[in-house]
């Protein structure tokens, strides 16, 4: 079974997989196989007589996690199934529903998960509940400052009193109704192996072995429950695959020195995989210059220099236009040019931008030439409000003491239940000592309110008796659908109402699958079912079901593929973004975002800018990003073509001598220190340093 496993793997990858004389790092270049040489080191470690489940595999999405563990069964069988492959988050789920009550914090096995939807809406009450001012916390950030606050993340909150506050707040309340938030995850995990000597070593003595994925997206938190769990560093078998180079979320705590620091601390070994099963050779030419342009690339990158036997390919095209409908339209054209004479089907081409808000002029041209498409990062299924509405009633019916549950559904359908009635309701609950569900019945308020605080009551038990019965799962989203008067209100809404049933008819469907996924009774299948939507994330989301054009964001792309890449709007202070080029780090992570829409290319990769935009109301005129002019110097003698596709080559400036000073459109002014046959070596200030130019690149002029 071992030479099977190793048969379809490369030397690198072969060597990587093979390799069991202590940590390793894999550094894994962008298309470069990571996940098959993972899986297959997982497989192999089986294979070769290591117990499956002294195997512990963590990543960093669900979607992830289910593929890896398909691969290595389809490799090794059954025996996969007894292997721990998880998220962080999941691993952190499991461990703390054994062990979370050691904490003595009021918080119990039973505790429900909740996800950041619920936690903003937790948040905006406790601001309200304590007199801040909302106008001191923008609403789209002040759930991120009190998560950074949290976690210890500086970079990202400004310290104040009032947030001090609000995270007290919050905090309190997450524990007096038994909920954790995806934080409290990796929190409570790090500080029950930090405490607890015996469950520690017990889980130290448990996994034999650890591999983790995408290492590079790790944050403090995570390497520092990595590094609790492996123990003895020089003995224990660890390895983590990833690329530096596709560090690109520090904006989720993400800590690029991670990969340095394993190096030394596990005194790691290095393999590398470059050998790139994705993209063309032109397009990774351009990936491999830009990306040499960081200065602070570790470990040591000589060895990572993708390249690939798919053959040269189609030349990257440059664009450049006067004005940013000019960029549209031409993205437009394109698109019909590549599904009518390539062959290309819309799910194959993305257009990438830095910003969300890049996306509308597209979609409003889109609609006008007709291309359909889908812009990621929108609502995910789970997030849909009918489906919110429905999980609540899932989990207030499975556990009657879920206040916060209670709250979102007390009055969906509307039953003449308002906040003041509800308000009331918690207030007594809190002075007699009870949950909300069970203050009902002692609640003394008007004989009308009373009759339809009754009859909810009355709906929720019969749904609680249901469970205890062991109904089916797809049975109960039936019966709350129909009997708490929801479809009801739906059918009323219209053709909008019917496409928000058909969202909770997929729910069914979810959790008619959950009947064959999951053991034990209706209970334990819907704690489990529960726990899993509960982790899911965006990364989770982004799966193309539909034949339509991508409009994305760098960041929602990482990972997946096109066969044609559109690289949007590459201007300065938009690409790289105005806040991160004051930077070192910030620029560089920009250059690495770069990188990453570079590589998802397969064969054909465009990149345009405009000379102006309209960007919040008001024309601008940028400069070109640095990004695009670094990646324009790879091809060679290769300048932007603008008469429809194609690549023009520079014709050499023989006027240009040694001692000569220059302007350069990015680097500003400079001087000729030496001339490399048709390439300009020169010296600009100590900011940019010495650059290479190609002689007769349109960004370079004589100074006067």
């Amino acid at each position: 079974m071992e030479l099977k496993i190793l048969e379809k793997l490369n030397y690198e990858q072969r060597q990587a997989v093979k390799y069991n004389k202590g940590p390793l790092f894999i550094i894994a270049g962008a298309g470069t196989g990571k996940t098959m040489t993972l899986t297959s080191k997982v497989a192999y470690l089986i294979a070769t007589g290591v117990a499956p489940q002294r195997i512990l595999t963590l990543t960093f999405t669900n979607k992830a996690a289910r593929e890896m563990k398909e691969r290595i069964l389809d490799m090794v069988g059954p025996a996969a199934n007894m292997s721990w492959i998880s998220t962080f988050h999941s691993f952190g789920l499991r461990f703390l529903r054994r062990h979370i009550s050691i904490l003595e914090n009021g918080l119990d096995e039973g505790f429900v998960v909740i996800d950041e939807d619920d936690a903003k809406k937790i948040i905006r009450d406790s601001i309200k509940e304590l007199g801040i001012d909302e106008k001191t916390f923008p609403s789209t950030d002040i759930y991120n400052q009190v998560s950074a606050l949290k976690v210890g993340y500086e970079r990202f909150y400004l310290k104040s009193e009032d947030l001090e506050r609000l995270l007290k707040k919050y905090q309190e309340y997450l524990i007096d109704n038994n909920l954790v938030d995806f934080d409290d995850l990796i929190l409570y995990t790090l500080q029950i192996l930090t405490k607890e000597k015996t469950i520690r070593e017990h889980y130290q003595e448990a996994f034999e072995y650890i591999l983790v994925d995408e290492f590079q997206d790790t944050d403090h938190l995570q390497y520092e429950i990595l590094k609790l769990l492996s123990g003895n560093k020089s003995e224990k078998t660890i390895c983590v695959v990833g690329d530096p180079d596709q560090s690109i979320y520090s904006f989720r705590g993400a800590r690029y020195e991670n990969n340095l620091d394993f190096i030394k601390d596990y005194q790691a070994k290095v393999i590398t995989l470059s050998k790139n099963y994705r993209s063309t050779n032109k397009i990774l030419s351009l990936a491999n210059k830009l990306i040499k342009e960081n200065l602070d690339r570790y470990p040591n990158y000589s060895e990572k220099h993708l390249e690939s036997d798919l053959g040269s390919g189609y030349p990257p095209v440059f664009r450049k236009f006067n004005r940013d409908i000019d960029e549209v339209i031409y993205v437009a054209e394109k698109i019909t040019e590549l599904v009518q004479f390539d062959g290309y089907k819309p799910t194959e081409i993305a257009i990438l931008y830095r910003s969300n808000y890049l996306s509308r002029a597209f979609e409003e041209t889109f609609i006008r030439y007709q291309i359909p498409y889908i812009v990621y990062g929108g609502v995910s299924f789970f997030q849909r409000r009918e489906v919110k509405d429905i999980m609540a009633y899932v989990r207030l019916s499975l556990d009657n003491s879920q206040d916060f549950f209670l709250k979102r559904i007390i009055n969906v359908p509307k039953r003449k239940l308002g906040n003041v009635t509800v308000q009331r309701l918690e207030e007594y609950s809190k002075y007699i000592g009870e949950s909300m569900f069970d203050a009902i019945l002692s609640f003394d308020v008007a004989a009308g309110t009373k009759k339809e605080l009754n009859s909810f009551s009355k709906i929720i038990k019969k749904f609680s008796e249901a469970i205890e019965k062991n109904i089916n799962l797809s049975d109960l989203i039936d019966l709350i659908l129909n009997e708490s008067g929801y479809k009801e209100m739906l059918l009323a809404e219209g053709d909008q109402g019917i496409d928000r049933i058909q969202n909770i008819l997929e729910l069914r469907g979810v959790f008619k699958r959950g009947e064959f996924l999951y053991e034990g009774d209706t209970k334990e299948k819907l704690t489990q079912i529960l726990d899993e939507i509960s982790l899911m994330t965006d990364a989770d989301k982004n799966v193309a079901t539909e034949d339509k054009v991508i409009l994305s964001t760098y960041h929602q792309v990482k990972g997946l593929e096109f066969k044609a890449v559109f690289m949007v709007a590459m201007e300065e202070d938009i690409f790289p973004n105005a806040n991160a080029i004051y930077s070192k780090g910030g620029l560089e992570e920009e250059r690495r975002i770069a990188y990453v829409g570079i590589t998802r290319a397969k064969r054909h990769l465009f990149l345009t800018h405009s000379d102006s935009r309209f960007r919040f109301g008001r024309k601008e005129y940028n400069r070109p990003s640095r990004f695009y002019l670094e990646t324009m110097d790879t091809m060679g003698r290769v300048k932007p073509s603008y008469l429809g596709g194609g690549s023009v080559e520079y014709e050499a400036d023989s006027s240009f001598e040694i001692g000569d000073k220059v302007e350069h459109q990015l680097f500003g002014a400079g001087k000729i220190v030496a001339i490399e046959g048709e390439v300009a070596v020169i010296a600009f200030s100590a900011e940019h340093g010495i650059k290479k130019i190609i002689l007769g690149h349109p960004s370079l002029k004589k100074s006067k």
